[in-house]
C-alpha cells in the first residue's frame, strides 16, 4: 500500500469515527448540537480528502445519463433535446384540441359547488387528455388517416390486435433479456406492498381525525352528495382525492383498511418508479439499493398507511422526473415526445392532491434552467446545439391540459386555493412579522433558526406534530451518518445533472416545506423528500464502500457483498423501528385521537340501534370524525353543558349510550338517577389508564 493509500485509509477511519460522534450528539446529546455539526463537518472533510488522495472517481461519470448514455451529457443534450414540431400538423392539432377541451371544461365549472353535477366537464377534460394520449402513443397512423381514411377504416380492427401482439412480444423480450433484474424489481415491489398493507386496519391503531374526515367525504362521493372533483374541500385540499378513496371503499367496504389502501398502493408504486429513475441516472446497483431503502423506510411506510394524500407527492415527483429525463435524453424522437407529454400530464395531475406537489413545477423549471445554461455553455464552446423551446412548450401544454380545471378554480378563487399556505406559511400568516416583537430576536436570527430546524429534521430534531411523532429524527443512526456523506459527494459533483437534480429536490423541500412554514420540522410537509433522502443514504453507502474496497485492494465482489449486507441491515433496522418500537407506542394521532378511536370501535361493536350522547367537550367533540367513520350506524350528539337532574335535553326513544371522558365521569351519577337500570363499562388503555366510561341504557 502506497503512502497516499495509507493516509487515505486513516482519513476514512477518522471520518467514520467523527461522523459517529456527530450522530451521537444529534441523537443523545442535543444540547451539544454544534459539536455534532463540527464533528460531522470535519468527518466529511476527511472523507473528501480520502477520496481525493485515492484518485477515486465515480465509475459512471463518463456516462452521466446512466445505463442508456453513450456520450457526455452536454453532447447528448445538444443532439437529443429538441422535439421538433415542424412538419407535424396532426400533432399540433391534437395538442391544441386537448388544450381547448380542457379550457372549455374549466369554463363550464365556473360557479359550481361541490354538490353540483360536473359530468359534462369531466367528459370534456377526459377527452382533452385522451387527445394528448393519441398524440403521444399512436403517431404512426397519422399519415394513414390523412391519405387513406377508407382503407384504414376497413382495417381498424387490426389495430388492437397489433398493439396486444407488440406488448406481448415486448414483455417476452424484456423477460428474456433482463429476467433476473425484472424478478428483483418485482420482489422489491412485493416487499414494499407487503409492509404497507400488513395489518392496515390496526397499524397505526389510531384513526386520526383528519383521516376520518377524508373517509367520511369519500363516503359522500358514494352517496352522491359530493359531485365536483375540481374544488377545494376539507382543510383546503382538492376534492379530487376523494374519488380514488371512494373506489376503494366501494370495492372493499367502509373500513379503515379500505380507506388506507390507496395510500399504500401509491407508496408501493413509488418504489419501482424510483428504481427506473435511478437506473437511468446511476445504474443498477444504485437503483436496487435506493429502491430497497425506500421500500423499508419507516417514515415513508408510515405515511403509506394513512388516509391522507401526502404520500402521493413522492410518486408524482419521481414519475415526473423519470419522464422528464427520458423526454430530454432518449435517442428516439417519438420516445421523447411520449415522455414529455406524460411528464406534463403527471405534473398537472399532481395539482389535485397535497399542497406540497405545487413545488413540482418550480423544481421542473429550475431543472430546465440548468439544462438551458449547459446548452448555452456548449454553444459558446462552438458545439452544435438544439433548441429546448419546442420541448418546453409541449411539456407546458400537456401540464395545462391536465391541471386546467384546478387552475381555473385557483384563478377564480385565489383565497380558497391559497388558504392552506396562508395558514402555515410564516410570511403569508404574518408569523414572521409578529415573532421578533414577541421573542426579541431579529428576523435574520429567526430565519436561521427555522432553517436549522428544517435542515435537521432527518438528523437532529424529532417531528413536532402528531402526524408521525417519533421520538427520534426522521432517519436512523446509521442511515443519517451515510446520508451526510452522500450529500457531501453530491455537492462535490453538483455540476452533473443527476446530482444537481437530487440536491435541488431535497433543498427545495427543506426551504419551502420546512423553513418557510410554521413549527418545523413538521413531517407531513417533508414526505415529498423521502425518496431523495433514501438516495443520499445510498450514495454515501456505495461511495464509502467503494473507497474502502480500493484502499484494502480487495476484489470487486467484496464491494457488492458489503453494500448488500449494509443495505439489508439498514432496511431491517428501519422495519424493526417502525413495527416493533414505534407502532406499540401509539405516538401517532395524539391522545385524543387514540381515545376517539377506542370509542369508535366500541360503538361499532354495539348490538342494536343506539343513540350516543357524548360528554367530551371541551376536549373532544363528536365532529372529531373518528367515531362517525368507525360507527356509521350510530347517531351521536355532543352534550356541551354538565348534566343535571332532571336531564335538560330530550333523550331518544331508541337505545342510548352515554360516553364520558375521565374529567366528566362525575356526571354519570346524574344519568344513573334518571336511568337506574343501565350498565357501566370502563375502558382503560394498554397502560391501564382510564380513557372513557360508557353507560348503556335500554329504550
Amino acid at each position: 500500500m502506497t503512502q497516499a493509500r495509507r493516509v487515505a485509509a486513516l482519513l476514512l477511519a477518522a471520518g467514520l469515527a467523527l461522523a459517529a460522534l456527530g450522530q451521537f450528539c444529534f441523537f443523545y446529546r442535543r444540547e451539544h448540537l454544534w459539536k455534532g455539526v463540527a464533528f460531522h463537518g470535519i468527518g466529511v472533510l476527511c472523507i473528501l480528502v480520502a477520496w481525493r488522495l485515492e484518485g477515486f472517481a465515480d465509475k459512471l461519470s463518463a456516462r452521466p445519463g446512466g445505463t442508456r448514455g453513450r456520450m457526455p451529457m452536454p453532447r447528448r443534450l445538444c443532439a437529443y433535446a429538441g422535439v421538433r414540431l415542424r412538419g407535424k400538423p396532426v400533432l399540433i392539432i391534437l395538442v391544441l384540441t386537448g388544450l381547448g377541451l380542457s379550457c372549455i371544461a374549466t369554463l363550464l365549472l365556473r360557479g359550481r359547488a361541490w354538490d353540483q353535477s360536473t359530468g359534462d366537464a369531466v367528459v370534456l377534460w377526459g377527452l382533452g387528455m385522451a387527445a394528448l394520449g393519441i398524440a403521444a402513443l399512436w403517431p404512426e397512423y397519422w399519415p394513414l388517416w390523412l391519405k387513406y381514411p377508407r382503407e384504414l377504416g376497413q382495417r381498424i380492427w387490426h389495430v388492437p390486435a397489433g398493439i396486444v401482439g407488440r406488448l406481448r412480444s415486448g414483455w417476452r423480450s424484456l423477460a428474456r433479456a433482463n429476467g433476473l433484474e425484472f424478478a428483483a424489481v418485482v420482489a422489491l415491489t412485493a416487499l414494499a406492498l407487503s409492509v404497507r398493507v400488513l395489518s392496515l386496519e390496526s397499524i397505526p391503531f389510531t384513526l386520526g381525525g383528519d383521516e376520518a374526515w377524508h373517509g367520511l367525504l369519500a363516503r359522500q362521493v358514494l352517496e352522491g352528495r359530493m359531485r365536483n372533483p375540481f374544488v377545494m374541500g376539507y382543510m383546503s385540499m382538492p376534492t379530487f382525492f376523494y374519488w380514488p378513496l371512494s373506489v376503494s371503499l366501494r370495492l372493499m367496504g367502509n373500513t379503515v383498511a379500505a380507506a388506507r389502501l390507496p395510500a399504500a398502493l401509491a407508496g408501493a408504486t413509488t418504489v419501482p418508479v424510483l428504481y427506473l429513475l435511478v437506473r437511468d441516472l446511476w445504474g443498477r446497483r444504485m437503483a436496487f439499493c435506493g429502491a430497497l431503502l425506500l421500500a423499508a423506510y419507516d417514515f415513508h411506510i408510515h405515511y403509506s398507511r394513512l388516509v391522507a394524500n401526502n404520500i402521493w407527492d413522492p410518486l408524482f415527483v419521481v414519475t415526473t422526473l423519470l419522464f422528464l429525463d427520458r423526454g430530454f435524453f432518449s435517442a428516439s424522437q417519438r420516445a421523447r415526445r411520449v415522455y414529455l407529454i406524460l411528464a406534463g400530464l403527471v405534473m398537472g395531475l399532481s395539482a389535485y392532491f397535497y399542497t406540497g406537489a405545487r413545488l413540482l413545477p418550480l423544481l421542473t423549471a429550475a431543472y430546465l434552467a440548468f439544462l438551458w445554461v449547459r446548452r448555452r455553455a456548449d454553444s459558446r464552446r462552438g458545439q452544435p446545439t438544439a433548441s429546448l423551446l419546442a420541448s418546453i412548450v409541449l411539456l407546458v401544454m400537456a401540464c395545462l391540459v391536465a391541471a386546467g380545471p384546478m387552475l381555473g378554480f385557483a384563478l377564480a378563487h385565489p383565497d380558497e386555493w391559497n388558504a392552506r399556505l396562508n395558514q402555515v406559511g410564516i410570511v403569508q400568516s404574518g408569523w414572521l412579522e409578529r415573532e421578533p416583537g414577541l421573542t426579541g430576536k431579529s428576523t435574520l436570527y429567526i430565519l436561521g433558526e427555522q432553517f436549522l430546524r428544517a435542515a435537521g429534521a432527518f438528523h437532529v430534531f424529532p417531528d413536532r406534530t402528531v402526524w408521525y411523532g417519533a421520538a427520534r429524527p426522521l432517519l436512523g443512526f446509521g442511515a443519517g451518518l451515510l446520508a451526510v456523506w452522500g450529500m457531501a459527494w453530491a455537492f462535490r459533483h453538483s455540476r452533473q445533472r443527476r446530482y444537481y437534480l437530487l440536491l435541488l429536490w431535497f433543498w427545495s423541500v427543506i426551504l419551502a416545506g420546512g423553513m418557510l412554514t410554521e413549527s418545523p420540522p413538521s413531517s407531513q410537509r417533508l414526505v415529498i423528500a423521502s425518496p431523495a433522502v433514501a438516495l443520499f443514504v445510498t450514495i454515501g453507502l456505495v461511495q464509502a464502500v467503494s473507497l474502502a474496497r480500493r484502499l484494502l485492494n480487495l476484489h470487486c465482489r467484496w464491494e457488492t457483498v458489503a453494500s448488500a449486507l449494509i443495505v439489508l441491515a439498514l432496511a431491517m433496522s428501519s422495519l424493526w423501528f417502525y413495527f416493533c418500537e414505534f407502532t406499540p407506542s401509539n405516538r401517532y394521532g395524539s391522545e385524543n385521537g387514540e381515545t376517539a378511536t377506542m370509542i369508535g370501535y366500541y360503538l361499532r361493536d354495539l348490538q342494536g340501534d343506539y343513540q350516543a350522547y357524548f360528554c367530551g367537550a371541551p376536549r373532544i367533540y363528536w365532529n372529531f370524525g373518528t367515531m362517525a367513520f368507525l360507527a356509521p350506524d350510530v347517531q351521536g350528539q355532543d352534550v356541551l353543558e354538565p348534566l343535571m337532574t332532571p336531564l335538560d335535553f330530550a333523550v331518544s326513544e331508541r337505545k342510548a349510550v352515554f360516553l364520558f371522558l375521565p374529567e366528566r365521569v362525575g356526571e354519570l351519577t346524574e344519568v344513573q338517577r334518571a336511568f337506574p337500570e343501565g350498565r357501566v363499562l370502563q375502558f382503560p388503555d394498554s397502560s391501564g389508564r382510564l380513557r372513557f366510561v360508557a353507560y348503556e341504557v335500554g329504550p
